[in-house]
């Protein structure tokens, strides 16, 4: 499980997942659709991935890397969070 998660916990991988999840909001937004709240797993990934190059680049020496909890965790959740409110219709009150 751990080596699956440092896998895909890499900077290629983190900038391919905001693209798609931008792409996803445009054509959410293009259908009427709350492509929004797509938006925010798009910048908690983008900042993952920026922190990523900049530890691999600047700091390749460190191994112990406690920067990358709290925004492994601001992924999860909002990932977990605004996916499906992108993508569940709220009823209509009458």
């Amino acid at each position: 499980m751990y080596e699956m998660i440092g896998m895909l916990y890499q900077t290629v991988p983190l900038t391919l997942g905001v693209v798609v999840f931008l792409a996803l909001s445009w054509v959410l937004r293009r259908k009427q659709r709350r492509g929004h709240y797509l938006l925010w797993p798009a910048a908690a990934w983008i900042l993952a991935a920026l922190d990523e190059w900049y530890m691999t680049t600047f700091q390749p020496q460190m191994n112990i890397r406690i920067d990358a909890l709290p925004l492994f965790a601001l992924m999860v959740i909002t990932t977990l969070s605004c996916v499906p409110m992108a993508f569940l219709r709220r009823r209509a009150t009458a």
